[in-house]
């Protein structure tokens, strides 16, 4: 009798302190770049549960501070730079939100260049989330004019180019 209640105790508190954490098997962030009226996009994104885990931060999404949103875009900047024709340029936001549910939830953002990328080469060096995920992938995805081309990142390749015709 005395084992029954052990059981039945073990069991209700395995049973109701259980937690279920939800995780995707594939590590992964996109980046679409394009061009429109004159100035080049660069729309990133990636799972909030990984960016969350890089920053340490918890919760949901629309739990964030101003401060927070800001920590999130500033850990991308840091990790994605981009250089046109040798010369480092400085991305501006233009868009962030928040898309999906759950487990599925991803962080979009927007930035923007003030500038074609025309005749110029593009150098991208893509460390998000490298910091925090062993298996993390990123791909680029650049459609702009005749060029069109997918790059790919990971723990042993962080930049690459390509020429924009």
């Amino acid at each position: 009798m005395v084992y029954k209640k052990r059981f039945f105790f073990c069991f209700f508190l395995c049973f109701f302190s259980y937690q279920p954490t939800y995780s995707h098997a594939v590590y992964v962030s996109v980046c679409n770049i394009y061009e429109k009226n004159g100035e080049s996009y660069f729309s990133i994104r990636a799972f909030k549960d990984d960016v969350f885990d890089a920053l340490g931060f918890n919760g949901y999404s629309y739990e964030l501070t101003d401060k927070e949103e800001g920590l999130i875009v500033e850990y991308i900047k840091q990790n994605f730079i981009v250089l046109l024709d040798g010369e480092g340029k400085s991305l501006v936001l233009s868009r962030f939100v928040f898309e999906g549910s759950d487990y599925t939830e991803t962080a979009n953002l927007v930035f923007k260049l003030n500038e074609k990328m025309t005749n110029k080469k593009l150098k991208i060096k893509n460390t998000i989330l490298f910091d925090v995920l062993e298996d993390q992938t990123n791909i680029v995805g650049v459609k702009i004019n005749k060029t069109k081309r997918t790059l790919n990142f990971n723990k042993n390749k962080k930049e690459d180019w390509v020429q924009i015709n």
